[in-house]
């Protein structure tokens, strides 16, 4: 009989500890508790961030990685030429199509991708180049439902609809021009894979209906369609992983089914199913790495969910919101800082226009009053840590001035500081004690930074026509973003510690009013308001541009923001000056070692 040796060419190690460096199928005897130890390959799809804009009907190419989803049709119907870029975190608005689309088919890459068709039967083709669109030679028969493969100088058109019936016409694309293909498919049908998997001359396709959902596969080399082992599961409107090749490919959902099969060449088997119903959605990526998105289900015509899907000796966490501690006094516009396990508040709105002077901790689990301010405030702005903070500006309830009085938290009590050399409400505050910038801010958008004994006007003010702003960073690297002015704006700007640049746009305009937290470069902002009302949508920052995040659970705004953009609290908020907490924890990845039985 063949031992462990034999079958893996490796001794089963004796350890006094885990390994910190592992690969799959691995084994070890950790001699200190006494068990046979491995790392294990596991596969498992976990929710990623939000797509802006939900959709179904769309196309998508690239990686998991470097996706791009482009076109379809959004929720409330509307033909949309919306295109986002997906970095393996979050998914970016980018510049749009030259014409709104929906069913149609996309291949190729982030730089180098190509669209094509789309309904009612179009023959349009565009090609993106990783910044912008431009409009190539028309296909020779117009189609929607179609599927797409291969790269921009090499793609194959095959199948879809052409007005009530199904087209079985193959086209093939040299970069330039298309050119009727002599090989039509063996089954005509629609409601096709957008994205095909393969190449010109080694491609596949699956699924459809004819009209009825079928499982068909065949494959193309270049000039001839032959039949193959059909799916598991016959489906119309699935999503394909279209880096998969003729002898490794994905598929999955369709026809109102989550399960999701692999073929090897001859024969399809069943993967881990998806967690969300969807049909006409899109796929990119491999057997081992995809992402799915966008799509419709019974409850929602166009879906904004992402899946991501791994085959790794990883166990993978998604990011995610998750409910904390209630606080004691239930308000927005207050301050926030410190980290998600020890962070401080003071200060807020606690009714229509009554100030608040309460402040509280947080050890991660709950939160505990301190002494007051010695004045309340909302509007105000803040950073620090919970043991040593600062707080400044604002608005107070009677008579309803703005002021510029500051004070500081020394992990005891509140002592009154140094006032701002100008009034203001609503700015975003970044910092410590001894380093704190103020940034904008109601009525004068001054930036002021303080030396922990003395305000000092910059002389340097942000837009002036933006407060209620969010803000990460410190006196010499900050970011300021979003804001109202009136209605709620995209602006992002970014400070070098003496002038203002501008940065890239956030997807969804709102004001923050703080509820931010993070660097200059990762940067998180979370909640809103959103003309007519709050949003639950959460961005990141990396120094350049915005990318979704995992959404709160609750819509709201100006929470009262602390942490870092992996590990972010965000404080109560409205409407309806909550007592709620939630906590934000970035994907996590680590090592998928498990205890070996004979069980």
């Amino acid at each position: 009989m063949a031992d462990y040796q034999d079958i893996r060419g490796l001794r089963v190690k004796y350890l006094s500890a885990d390994p910190t460096v592992t690969v799959g199928g691995e084994v070890w005897y950790n001699s200190t508790t006494g068990t046979l130890r491995s790392r294990l390959v596991s596969e498992a799809w976990i929710s990623s961030s939000p797509m802006t804009t939900g959709r179904r009907y769309l196309a998508g190419f690239g990686t998991p990685t470097t996706a791009v989803a482009a076109g379809g049709a959004s929720s409330p119907p509307a033909i949309v030429a919306d295109v986002e870029e997906y970095n393996g975190s979050g998914w970016t608005t980018v510049t749009a199509m030259g014409t709104a689309k929906y069913s149609l088919s996309g291949c190729g890459t982030l730089t180098a991708g190509l669209v094509v068709a789309g309904a009612p039967p179009l023959t349009t083709t565009e090609k993106y180049d990783g910044t912008n669109w431009t409009t190539s030679s028309a296909l020779n028969t117009g189609r929607s439902e179609a599927s797409a493969f291969g790269i921009q100088t090499a793609a194959v058109l095959a199948g879809g609809a052409i007005g009530a019936g199904v087209s079985a016409v193959t086209e093939e694309y040299d970069g330039t021009n298309w050119t009727t293909s002599p090989g039509s498919m063996n089954t005509a049908r629609k409601g096709l894979p957008a994205g095909g998997a393969g190449t010109l001359t080694a491609g596949i396709i699956y699924g459809g209906g004819v009209p009825a959902a079928t499982g068909a596969t065949e494959t193309y080399d270049g000039s001839t369609w032959t039949s193959g082992n059909s799916m598991i599961t016959a489906r119309s409107g699935n999503f394909s992983a279209i880096q998969g090749t003729q002898t490794s490919a994905l598929t999955g959902a369709g026809g109102g089914v989550t399960n999701v099969e692999a073929y090897d060449g001859t024969s399809w088997s069943a993967k881990p199913a998806l967690a969300i119903v969807r049909n006409y959605a899109a796929g990119v990526g491999t057997q081992s790495t995809a992402i799915a998105f966008g799509g419709r289900n019974p409850g929602t015509v166009g879906l904004t969910a992402t899946e991501e899907f791994n085959s790794t000796t990883n166990v993978i966490t998604a990011g995610a919101w998750a409910s904390g501690g209630v606080l004691n006094t239930g308000r927005m516009q207050g301050m926030g800082g410190g980290t998600q396990a020890a962070a401080i508040v003071a200060g807020g709105r606690v009714a229509p226009d009554n100030s608040s002077n309460a402040s509280e901790t947080y050890d991660g689990d709950t939160w505990t009053a301190t002494p007051n301010l010695t004045t309340d405030r909302y509007g105000g702005s803040g950073c620090g840590i919970q043991t040593a903070a600062l707080t400044w500006g604002g608005r107070k309830t009677a008579p309803g001035t703005t002021m510029s009085t500051s004070e500081e938290w020394d992990g005891s009590s509140w002592t009154a500081t140094p006032s701002l050399n100008n009034v203001n409400n609503g700015a975003a505050g970044v910092g410590i004690v001894s380093a704190a910038l103020n940034m904008g801010g109601f009525p004068t958008y001054s930036t002021e930074i303080y030396n922990g004994t003395t305000w000092t006007d910059q002389s340097t003010p942000t837009s002036p026509t933006l407060n209620n702003r969010g803000g990460a960073g410190t006196t010499a690297a900050a970011v300021t973003f979003g804001g109202s002015g009136p209605g709620s704006s995209k602006t992002t700007e970014e400070w070098d510690g003496s002038s203002y640049s501008a940065g890239g746009d956030l997807n969804v305009g709102r004001y923050f009013n703080n509820s931010s937290a993070g660097t200059s470069t990762a940067a998180l902002g979370f909640g809103g308001y959103i003309t007519p009302g709050s949003t639950a949508a959460t961005e990141g920052y990396d120094g350049t541009s915005w990318s979704t995040r995992a959404n709160l659970g609750t819509a709201k705004y100006a929470l009262m923001g602390a942490g870092t953009a992996t590990s972010a609290l965000g404080a109560g908020g409205g409407p309806g000056f909550t007592t709620a907490t939630e906590a934000f924890t970035g994907e996590t990845s680590a090592a998928n070692i498990e205890t070996l039985t004979t069980s």
